[in-house]
């Protein structure tokens, strides 16, 4: 009798332990989704000046989160040729090296778990803070993004409407659609409307934690794909006759 009780804790242990990892990596997976949230909210509210690399540094250092990057005065003296990192992410590097594993990863899909990176960061030239970005990167086993999308707010919008002729409709809101790799910027500076300030970022980070994966665009940032697709329909009544030459100034 013993001896067959013995036989079925063996075969049942293997089973709990493998229950309690899943279950141990699904909440670890819904805490940093939860993190990624609160550095979106502060990067919303982040001013756009020198200020921005102490606040980061203070919330890298809360639970969950690390900071990787300089202090204010480093950033401040670096040169025009010479970049300052300046970032806060969840701290779960530890989660995405499991998922490196082909295996693994594939398995993870079935699961509801996937390797996946979140940024707040600063852009920063000749020391100064010049905009501020929120990032998403999805991963399978493979060391490069699966799918990327980013939101940047800079003081001054690098795209043109040579670059991208809806901008034209809208002053400072901009997208750039990779055609190469799966990856959607949007860009919004201080001349765009509240609306599309919102529009862009506008993650819906129910992805991070969600049972099935995110590989659209449209279910990560939705409102600013909505906006990026009626530019679309615009573009195609609205023949671009800017001229341009590439190498050369795009013309006001």
């Amino acid at each position: 009798m013993w001896l067959k009780r013995s036989w079925h804790l063996l075969l049942i242990c293997p089973f709990v332990i493998v229950l309690s990892l899943y279950v141990f990596l699904l909440g670890a997976n819904y805490y940093y989704a939860r993190r990624a949230a609160h550095v979106l909210q502060r990067i919303r509210e982040m001013k756009i000046d020198n200020s921005g690399i102490a606040e980061l540094k203070t919330l890298g250092s809360e639970h969950g989160l690390v900071y990787i990057g300089g202090d204010a005065k480093d950033c401040a003296n670096a040169g025009p040729d010479t970049d300052c990192l300046c970032m806060v992410s969840p701290n779960n590097e530890w989660m995405r090296s499991l998922f490196r594993s082909p295996t693994v990863s594939r398995l993870g899909e079935y699961v509801g778990l996937r390797a996946w990176l979140a940024v707040g960061d600063v852009e920063i030239q000749n020391g100064q803070v010049v905009g501020k970005v929120y990032g998403l990167q999805f991963y399978d086993s493979r060391p490069y993004p699966k799918t990327e999308v980013a939101a940047w707010d800079q003081r001054k919008i690098e795209l043109t409407p040579c670059e991208y002729y809806p901008v034209k409709l809208h002053s400072g809101y901009g997208f750039v659609n990779a055609t190469n790799v799966p990856s959607f910027s949007v860009f919004v500076s201080e001349d765009a409307s509240e609306e599309n300030r919102q529009h862009a970022f506008q993650f819906d980070l129910r992805c991070l934690a969600a049972w099935h994966k995110c590989e659209r665009f449209s279910e990560i940032v939705p409102s600013a794909w909505a906006d990026y697709e009626a530019d679309g329909e615009w573009w195609k009544t609205h023949r671009d006759t800017t001229p341009w030459q590439v190498g050369t100034k795009c013309p006001d």
